[in-house]
């Protein structure tokens, strides 16, 4: 499956209907703040490129109606942020700036982001003061 992921409703709603409109089926989960939407990879290769621009379209209109939001906010917050769960339960606030973010949940899943946040924390709280490699080569 094909994995892509929006963050307002109605870049979803578009996408989605655009896709219904070319005979394409797709599974779709919507969490709190995002909408991530599946579609089969057996696609022939016109209609996958097609798909490909159409989503590209949308988050770049995403991206300007995230612009005009943060216009529209007096208070001039703009910010995104990362739960970090440390292993005794602590929960700290990543703060990321939002351009950045969006650009990674357009490559990767959150769940996918929550497995790199995890290694992360986890590297923290137990340092590894050799690569991966070496400890597979020396056993531990």
């Amino acid at each position: 499956m094909l994995e892509y992921v929006l963050f307002h409703e109605k870049t979803f709603l578009l996408f989605v209907d655009w896709l219904k409109s070319k005979g394409v089926s797709p599974d779709v989960e919507i969490g709190d703040d995002t909408y991530e939407i599946k579609i089969p990879e057996d696609l022939d290769d016109e209609l996958l490129d097609a798909v490909d621009e159409k989503y590209e379209a949308l988050m770049d209109m995403s991206q300007q109606m995230t612009d005009d939001e943060e216009k529209e906010n007096q208070q001039g917050y703009h910010m995104a942020g990362i739960v970090v769960t440390l292993k005794n339960g602590t929960v700290s606030y990543a703060d990321v700036d939002p351009k950045l973010l969006g650009r990674v949940m357009s490559a990767i899943s959150p769940e996918e982001l929550g497995v790199i946040v995890s290694a992360i924390a986890d590297a923290v709280e137990k340092p590894q003061p050799k690569a991966y490699c070496q400890r597979v080569r020396e056993g531990s």
